[in-house]
């Protein structure tokens, strides 16, 4: 019998020709030999599927699946790709981005030398068309990383952790499926909340994979984008303010609400949404305030006022934005 390999990578696809055999070949020339990857394809409509499969045929490594389920998306399909690992550890990787040949060699040697962690996470670079055309990396910061999480400063990206394959499977149960935007922060977040949780920040390093900076990424307008964040934003508040009890740590969910909120004025200001979108978006967004518990009458009211400021062009005013949020997750009485 063969012996299973070290780690799984798990690369979910959807219509990526265009990329797929570049990101396939940063992984072929790995380092670190001992791997699998598992490309679980989403029922593309263009050709990857016939790249992948010419690239499969020459090395045993390398898996197709196809979904074979609903609901479609890039949870399903890390799901699949979770079922089938056979790697004591498993890391999250998209069909469009980049990893250097040291990569997977320096997540290994990092996570087998500690190994009573349940994951550890890395820096992420970003690329726009090759490795080294930015300088934005995703790099954790220090502090509380499970309010950074509720509150949508996200501490790091999907790329980011290299996890213990028993503790994604065992513990967490994979993705969940239902949601339709968030799923990785959704992911991140559940995992930040198990009793006895260990992990490592590991910032003494350069960026080893890259996410690349796509516009193109979605073919839906921004308005149709924005009214799916909604869904997302709305699950995510709803699925945590009944798993979390301390309300201190609730209140950080308002910054995932305003950190949403600021994205849909920013997209009326650059014209990117017309006001009727606008308007029905915040309508929605007052409506699940007003039923969700951990929006005061006090905490309403200071999102209007956030509208009507930004409306004014407040938000031009360095750190506006900043200091609202952190005065809207504050402690409101009720009258």
């Amino acid at each position: 019998m063969i012996p299973p390999p070290v780690v799984s990578i798990i690369i979910p696809n959807f219509n990526k020709a265009t990329f797929i055999a570049e990101s396939i070949r940063s992984v072929l020339e790995q380092d670190f030999k001992d791997w699998e990857a598992i490309i679980v394809d989403d029922g593309s409509t263009d050709n990857s599927v016939e790249i992948i499969n010419k690239l499969v045929s020459n090395d045993s490594r390398l898996k197709l699946f196809q979904r074979n389920r609903s609901p479609k998306g890039g949870s399903t399909c890390r799901n699949i790709g979770i079922e089938n690992a056979r790697g004591a550890y498993l890391f999250f990787f998209d069909s469009d981005d980049l990893m250097t040949k040291d990569c997977i060699g320096e997540r290994i040697n990092l996570i087998q030398a500690n190994p009573t962690l349940d994951f550890a996470v890395f820096p992420v670079g970003t690329f726009y068309k090759a490795i080294g055309d930015s300088t934005m990396v995703w790099r954790t910061k220090k502090g509380d990383h499970l309010k950074q999480f509720l509150r949508h400063d996200l501490p790091w990206h999907t790329m980011s952790p290299l996890w213990r394959t028993s503790f994604v499977k065992n513990t967490l149960h994979g993705f969940d499926e239902s949601f339709p935007r968030l799923q990785d922060v959704e992911f991140h977040t559940r995992a930040m909340l198990q009793k006895g949780l260990a992990y490592k920040i590991v910032n003494n390093t350069s960026p080893k994979c890259f996410y690349r900076i796509d516009h193109e990424r979605t073919k839906q307008s921004q308005a149709q984008g924005l009214q799916t964040m909604y869904q997302g934003v709305k699950q995510y508040i709803s699925s945590f303010d009944k798993q979390i009890r301390n309300p201190t740590l609730k209140r950080n969910l308002r910054g995932t609400l305003f950190s949403y909120l600021t994205q849909v004025n920013y997209s009326l200001s650059n014209k990117s949404i017309q006001k009727k979108e606008c308007d029905q978006i915040i309508a929605s967004i007052t409506e699940f305030t007003e039923s969700c518990p951990i929006f005061t009458k006090s905490s309403r009211k200071l999102l209007n006022w956030y509208n009507n400021m930004y409306a004014l062009g407040f938000y031009n005013i360095k750190g506006f934005n900043y200091l609202y949020k952190k005065i809207f997750q504050l402690k409101f009485k009720l009258h």
